[in-house]
Parts: C-alpha cells; sequence; structure tokens
C-alpha cells in the first residue's frame, strides 16, 4: 500500500503523517507512507483542501483531523 500525504508541510500536515504512520505501524500493514510537498505534484492531483491523503491513487479529502483510530478504520476499509 503506498499513502501519500499530500500538504505544504504545515502543523497539520505534518500531524496527519504522523498520525498515518502510528496508524500504519499498529495495523502491522506493509505500507509506505511519504510526503508530498512539491507544488507541481500537488497540482496535479487537483486536492481541492490540504492536508489531503492519497492511498493507492485514490485522494481521500477531509482526513486532517481524523485521529489514529479513525485513519485505521479508513485503512482497514480499503483492505478488505
Amino acid at each position: 500500500m503506498k499513502i501519500e500525504i499530500l500538504g505544504d508541510g504545515c502543523a497539520k500536515c505534518k500531524a496527519l503523517r504522523e498520525r498515518t504512520s502510528k496508524a500504519v505501524q499498529e495495523l502491522g500493514i506493509e505500507a509506505t507512507v511519504e510526503s508530498v510537498m512539491d507544488p507541481s505534484r500537488l497540482a496535479d492531483y487537483h486536492a481541492m483542501s490540504l492536508p489531503g491523503m492519497i492511498v493507492d491513487g485514490k485522494m481521500h479529502e477531509g482526513v486532517s483531523g481524523l485521529s489514529v483510530e479513525k485513519i485505521k478504520e479508513l485503512l482497514r476499509a480499503l483492505i478488505s
């Protein structure tokens, strides 16, 4: 699984990446979590708001304030 956190390096973006990494670790799934901050790559995704999350190529917006538990629920749903 490839998870990309879209953002500009703000505190919310960094926090989402940290919570996402923790969720991946707690679930024990094989996934990479990386930040995407390059403006040209962000433009390619047409994100309506930041931070955003791309999981295996699919956009998930409105994820900024998700807790580790909510991120785990999202990832579980995508795995099954």
